[in-house]
């Protein structure tokens, strides 16, 4: 049937952008390093060049779902610890979902166990939790700013060290565990929708070349292809927007959540939606899922491009099959 080629596409794609696996097996640990490094780089970058682009319509969304009122002076108002946060927190997890998708690869532990969706959702998943010991204190900080919680940055900072040791770890850290529920599936969605779409894209891709007698990828909106295996700019563009979109607005219960209690609206998880839904119902639980989703997507058309340039601008000059590919 079709889903097992599908699943076998899927795999040789990742096999075939990830790294030939007789080869990687052999190559030493610099090797690894280097591959988290490209993938660190190209995702901090990519994610500051979002997040600063996009940041006024996530001021928006964070404030309309704190029930405050926007004011047009106040939009790029968090734009540091934004920044901050999502370039070095995304230079992780991108690292470490490329390290964890190479070693699983090579550990091969489907189709028996793990398929390759799965490969992927598993990879996402760690990568998100390694992260998140980055990107938790900083998002804290980000929302603070965002809510009028905190004056500045400083301030932020200054009332969450108020009391010192445990309970200073304890303050940058509130709501981690709420980002936890937001990111890993919003990442593990979003990479799984985007490898998906990505493997169809690139079959097409394949069979137009074979069709057009091994033709170039044509100049139909694709944008630059570096190999059978990456994607054109135009390409990454539209995949990342539903990627992004889709895991944007099916996350957003819990987004809300988060946001309650890092600006301090709520003391904890229980309480958040019990103020939730006391303040709206169920549909409150939904209360700024189009501005989430109108920023989100457009974050994905900037991302995941970005990202897509940056790793073939870094790859070592190999063979087509070694360039890596985007997430």
């Amino acid at each position: 049937g079709g889903g097992p080629r599908r699943s076998l596409t899927f795999s040789l794609l990742l096999l075939s952008t990830t790294g030939a696996a007789g080869a990687r097996a052999a190559r030493p640990q610099p090797e690894a390093a280097g591959e988290f490094m490209r993938a660190a780089v190209s995702g901090g970058v990519a994610a500051a060049a979002a997040t600063v682009a996009l940041h006024p319509v996530d001021t928006i969304k964070t404030v309309l779902q704190q029930g405050g009122t926007v004011r047009l002076g106040g939009l790029y108002r968090g734009v540091v610890p934004a920044a901050l946060s999502m370039m070095p927190a995304c230079a992780v997890r991108m690292g470490a979902y490329e390290t964890f998708k190479s070693q699983l690869l090579l550990a091969r532990p489907y189709p028996a166990l793990l398929t390759a969706s799965g490969l992927v959702a598993l990879s996402s998943a760690l990568s998100v939790v390694v992260s998140a010991v980055v990107r938790s204190p900083l998002d804290m900080i980000k929302t603070q700013v965002q809510v009028g919680a905190a004056p500045t940055v400083q301030a932020a900072m200054r009332t969450a060290w108020q009391g010192g040791g445990l309970a200073a770890v304890s303050n940058f850290y509130r709501g981690a565990h709420l980002t936890l529920l937001r990111d890993v599936p919003f990442f593990t969605l979003n990479l799984v929708i985007y490898e998906e779409l990505k493997a169809a894209a690139v079959k097409k891709a394949a069979v137009k070349r074979r069709a057009g007698g091994g033709a170039g990828a044509g100049a139909g909106g694709a944008g630059r292809r570096s190999s059978a295996g990456s994607l054109g700019s135009g390409e990454a563009v539209w995949l990342g927007a539903v990627a992004q979109g889709v895991a944007g607005f099916a996350t957003n219960p819990v987004d809300v959540l988060k946001t309650r209690v890092q600006s301090g609206a709520s003391t904890g998880m229980r309480a958040a939606l019990r103020d939730t839904l006391r303040s709206g119902g169920p549909r409150a639980l939904m209360r700024g899922a189009g501005m989430r989703t109108i920023w989100i997507m457009p974050q994905g058309c900037v991302y995941y491009p970005v990202y897509e340039a940056v790793q073939r601008l870094l790859a070592p000059p190999r063979g087509p099959a070694e360039i890596p590919e985007g997430g």
